[in-house]
């Protein structure tokens, strides 16, 4: 079994540089890498696999590796070219890759789970009529890595919000997610596998200084991070078992985290589905202070479960090469 690591330069800040391209650093190389490295400590034959411009050339590089299957696709376009090419790989397909964040809560609301009431606005000027009860949160449809939020992206009037959408449609030509911005305590839930997927240990993110987890706040590992969580049992087998239906009623697949707020009346909100969580287990700062390696959230809850990384990593790689073995043998 040949595994590929697939990497893309700025893969996870890519947004985030058309609002503050001096701010940003890239770890794409890195997060990759540490992914390799626990893969072929697990055991496996691992090759690090660089996205190209043309896929073609991307498509020759896997051949001329024999890969068997991608370990690492982290965008829309990355797993369309996998199932065109009919290559095997680990995580969500198009089904849940392709839906944007308001279709994803629309599909939880429909299977009567929890998440803060929402519209979505394409301009400024096209805002919809705003029946929801304020403060709201603002945010881009597709958005990753905390790109574009900061603390004006919490709206406590209707005169904040036509600023903060423009900024996320005019800069990242996404439509905007204003939701009801629930105050509480704000948790993320990893899961892994497929057929009997497992509930990792809950994180807690908590804020130095800071109202919401901002870019610079997330991605410069400046979170106060509480894993496992503490909750009353009750409140966290609701959490778990909730987290567990929306990844099932979404169809996830080998891994994902489900970030939630937990409200003051301890009702745990779904925000959003992560199908390109980071997994990495390690952050790592150069000599100059700079930081080199992000810290996954599903690699707190990982160490917390008592994995290491060569079992975390393999475990849902695992996962992917048993989905695809009950397709080939059905």
């Amino acid at each position: 079994m040949k595994v590929g690591i697939l990497w893309r330069k700025f893969r996870n800040v890519e947004q985030q540089m058309k609002f503050t391209p001096d701010e940003v650093y890239d770890d794409a190389y890195e997060e990759a890498y540490h992914h390799f490295c626990a893969l072929k400590e697990a055991g496996y034959d691992v090759a690090m696999i660089e996205w190209k411009k043309d896929p073609i050339e991307t498509y020759e590089d896997i051949k001329k590796n024999n890969v068997d299957i991608i370990f690492n696709a982290s965008s829309l376009r990355e797993v369309a070219f996998l199932e065109t090419f009919e290559i095997p790989y680990v995580g969500s397909g198009l089904d849940l890759v392709s839906l944007n964040k308001a279709t994803r809560k629309e599909l939880v609301a429909y299977n009567e789970l929890p998440t803060p009431k929402f519209t979505v606005a394409k301009s400024s000027d096209k805002i919809p009529e705003i029946d929801l009860e304020y403060p709201l949160f603002v945010k881009p449809i597709e958005g990753r890595g905390s790109a574009g939020i900061d603390e004006e992206n919490i709206i406590y009037k209707y005169e904040q919000l036509p600023k903060v959408v423009d900024k996320i449609t005019k800069k990242l030509g996404q439509a905007a997610l204003i939701e009801e911005f629930i105050e509480g305590r704000e948790i993320t839930v990893g899961i892994i596998g497929y057929h009997n997927p497992k509930v990792l240990p809950i994180v807690e993110i908590q804020y130095n200084s800071a109202k919401t987890n901002t870019f610079q706040h997330k991605m410069y590992d400046n979170e106060i991070i509480k894993c496992p969580a503490e909750f009353p049992k009750e409140v966290e087998n609701n959490i778990k078992d909730i987290a567990l239906k929306i990844y099932k009623i979404l169809n996830a697949k080998d891994y994902a985290r489900i970030d939630m707020i937990v409200g003051k009346d301890n009702v745990p909100y779904f925000l959003e589905i992560n199908t390109y969580a980071g997994l990495t287990m390690e952050s790592r700062k150069s000599e100059e202070g700079k930081i080199e390696v992000h810290h996954g959230y599903m690699g707190y809850s990982a160490k917390a479960a008592g994995m290491d990384a060569p079992e975390f990593l393999s475990t849902i790689l695992e996962s992917a090469i048993e989905r695809y073995n009950c397709l080939t043998s059905n």
